[in-house]
């Protein structure tokens, strides 16, 4: 018996089996392509956008504070490194100069006055004034109703004897005397000066120059007068 055999080839005799998967699925093997992002908010997008702009602004607003917090502690170190001691150097300032003006009203205080200055003889005749008019020729410093010594004038007899020539009729006499010189500054100093007499239009006629003396009593003047020798003349005063 004899058998024979063929070779029959695969390709046109052999019919394999085709697997379930022998044909691609294209759907299953997508070539994969990255996707593309934006750099800015799309509507389904969920974050928010924050552009260089906001980032600007940011920074600058910080940027303020900053600037604003210096200023504040500069001035503040600047009112402590100045203030303080300007306040300490005022501060002493008036203290030096209370304590001046305390030693001072203690020295003006502690002067030792003459005695003239307690004791005088106080005159308040307001007939003594210049402004005083209403009588002429009524009153006389003579020795007869007028004493040597230290006088002060006070209440409504003014103050002082009168510096300027007083016109004629002047404190009730036709020849009025008035008091060309200097006062003393100095509390319990004492000057000399002349007192004049305005006669016939001569302001200081030279019969009749008188000098006295003048006393600094720490408020108020104290005049060494003596009488006139001549009726109708008369020491004036003012304020």
């Amino acid at each position: 018996m004899i058998t024979s055999t063929e070779v029959v080839p695969i390709s046109s005799g052999f019919s394999p089996i085709r697997s379930q998967h022998s044909i691609v699925d294209e759907r299953q093997f997508q070539p994969f392509q990255r996707e593309k992002y934006q750099a800015w908010t799309t509507e389904n997008s969920q974050e928010p956008f924050i552009s260089k702009s906001t980032i600007i602004e940011s920074k600058s607003g910080s940027f303020k504070k900053y600037l604003t917090t210096k200023c504040i502690m500069s001035f503040l170190i600047g009112f402590i490194i100045c203030g303080i001691p300007l306040a300490v150097m005022s501060a002493l300032y008036g203290q030096k100069k209370t304590s001046s003006s305390s030693s001072s009203d203690s020295s003006s205080s502690s002067v030792s006055l003459p005695s003239q200055c307690t004791s005088y003889i106080a005159n308040s005749d307001s007939t003594r004034l210049t402004t005083y008019t209403s009588c002429l020729d009524c009153f006389y410093d003579t020795s007869s109703s007028f004493t040597t010594g230290w006088y002060r004038f006070m209440n409504t007899a003014g103050t002082r004897l009168a510096t300027t020539p007083p016109s004629y009729g002047s404190c009730g006499v036709s020849y009025p005397a008035w008091y060309n010189g200097t006062f003393p500054s100095t509390a319990g100093s004492t000057v000399t000066g002349t007192v004049c007499v305005q006669l016939s239009g001569n302001l200081c006629h030279s019969s009749y120059i008188t000098t006295i003396s003048v006393t600094n009593c720490n408020g108020y003047y104290v005049f060494y007068l003596i009488p006139m020798t001549t009726s109708s003349i008369r020491y004036c005063t003012t304020y």
